[in-house]
């Protein structure tokens, strides 16, 4: 059961790294841990400390939940940080406004 659930976690950071186009040195990097150690991780044949799983979800900008159980968190706001955080800057006050008045809105 332990090595079925360490692929599992190791093929999902695998898939966050690459959806965020990151080098397997890059990440491993961020977190702080060799390249090998990293990619024994996500091969599934090393489990992770509690911080190292932290340090991969900060920087991954993803939760525990996707990466130990599969499922996305209900409440994460990071599809909506990502697509901010691609938008022209002179945009930003547009979509306040915009959500302001969309909350107002479903508040009545």
């Amino acid at each position: 059961m332990k090595k079925c659930l360490d692929a599992q976690i190791g093929h999902r950071i695998r898939l966050k790294r690459e959806e965020q186009k990151l080098s397997r040195e890059k990440l491993a990097e961020c977190i702080e841990v060799s390249p090998q150690f990293l990619a024994q991780i996500e091969l599934g044949r090393r489990g992770m400390s509690s911080v190292t799983l932290y340090k991969i979800c900060s920087a991954l900008s993803t939760s525990a939940d996707y990466i130990v159980l599969g499922r996305e968190c209900e409440n994460d706001l990071s599809s909506i940080d990502k697509m901010l955080a691609n938008l022209n800057p002179k945009y930003l006050p547009y979509v306040e406004d915009l959500i302001k008045t969309f909350i107002l809105a479903i508040n009545k």
